[in-house]
């Protein structure tokens, strides 16, 4: 969700960032409440005062998701829990969490915080449209407001997974259970219920003649269907990599090209004859940057005996890189948020070598063959990198 993002600025730490999708949502409410809503609610209002009021309304909307999800990630924060993000898109809002819950009651207070916020939010609108009588157009702004967050608590509150909802009838399953993994399978199956319900209840729009809402209703339940049938493989990327350290997958390799060599001479001397994907560039022994082959590709055949490693390097703007005590989970986080295929592994300045999406995939796959993964009877919580107690 962070690709194709925009940061605006931080709380807490938190990066604020909205994805270019919100875009769609502003104007559509933006649209409804100038064409439809502030008209009927304010007579006589002219067309460019309800548009200027209704994106002005679109905004505060923003501003009501964003508190929504503020509240959620202020309180994972204080229960322990780190908080890297919070994005909003076109179906709401996102709060990325490193980690999951812990124990049942961390995930019930963090899910059903949202919720309450959205209906206290909505209960201090409509008190502020009391003493509004002789301002019918900010009356029916903070109408509207009272109204869109009582409907975004109650459709959060919605036992379909990943809605708060949901992660609270996660978090029920997993007190009766005691097993998170198992909770997780129960409340997905009841969210891709929930989601396909939406489906079905957008077709049905759609045959009634009512366009918009038919679409819009059946994008929702795709969305949640989607995004519940994930979850249990993402519990189960989790578990299978929890414990794990970059240490324990890496193949030590600190071979690095120095920067002023040329391009054809890395390719002679590195990638051709040793079949790489990248090389890491160090100056001194230190790192500075790394070559990979869609930088090399970059570079035309005739270019390649002048143009050197310096030139062509990433990482100039800033290296990502990772360490040998890192754990693995974060490192896979790491690739799959910055869209990479390898990570530089790095000690003390040094190249130590390259923990590659393919490293990612053979842990899986030896894991997976192995059963190596939170049992049925298990416990599955805990901080990221610590092994899961079984039972």
């Amino acid at each position: 969700m962070t690709t194709g993002s925009i940061q605006l600025f931080t709380v807490s730490g938190i990066s604020i960032r909205v994805h270019v999708s919100w875009l769609i949502i502003f104007a559509l409410v933006t649209w409804s409440l100038a064409t439809g809503f502030l008209p009927g609610a304010v007579p006589g209002i002219s067309s460019t005062e309800a548009w200027l009021i209704g994106a002005v309304a679109a905004l505060l909307l923003f501003v009501s998701v964003l508190l929504h999800e503020l509240a959620h990630s202020l309180v994972a924060l204080r229960l322990g829990l780190r908080v890297e993000s919070i994005t909003l898109f076109v179906f709401g809002g996102v709060s990325s969490l490193t980690a999951e819950s812990s124990d049942p009651r961390t995930e019930f207070l963090v899910a059903i915080v949202g919720p309450l916020t959205s209906f206290v939010i909505a209960v201090g609108a409509f008190v502020v449209t009391i003493p509004l009588d002789s301002r019918p157009d900010l009356q029916a702004v903070f109408a509207y407001l009272a109204i869109v967050n009582a409907l975004l608590g109650g459709f959060n509150l919605v036992p379909g997974f990943p809605l708060d909802g949901g992660r609270v009838f996660r978090s029920i399953m997993w007190k009766a259970t005691g097993n998170m993994r198992r909770a997780t399978q129960i409340a997905s199956a009841v969210g891709q219920i929930v989601g396909y319900g939406f489906i079905l209840l957008g077709l049905f729009r759609l045959f009634e003649g009512d366009l918009l809402d038919g679409l819009w209703t059946a994008a929702i339940g795709w969305f949640l269907q989607s995004a519940a049938s994930s979850s249990v493989q993402d519990l189960m990327f989790q578990q299978r990599l929890r414990g794990l350290r970059v240490r324990d997958v890496l193949r030590p390799d600190d071979t690095s090209a120095p920067p002023g060599l040329t391009v054809q001479e890395l390719l002679d001397d590195y990638v051709l004859s040793d079949s790489r994907r990248a090389v890491p560039v160090a100056d001194n022994g230190r790192l500075v940057g790394i070559v990979t082959l869609s930088d090399l590709r970059r570079v035309p055949a005739s270019r390649r005996r002048q143009a050197t490693v310096a030139e062509i390097m990433g990482g100039g703007d800033g290296l990502v890189t990772t360490t040998p005590s890192s754990t693995l989970l974060e490192a896979a986080e790491s690739l799959s948020a910055h869209d990479f295929y390898q990570l530089p592994i790095v000690e003390g300045g040094r190249v130590r070598g390259l923990l590659t999406q393919a490293d990612i995939a053979r842990v899986l796959q030896v894991r997976e063959a192995l059963g190596l993964d939170i049992p049925d009877g298990g416990r599955a919580g805990g901080a990221p990198g610590q092994a899961a107690s079984e039972r």
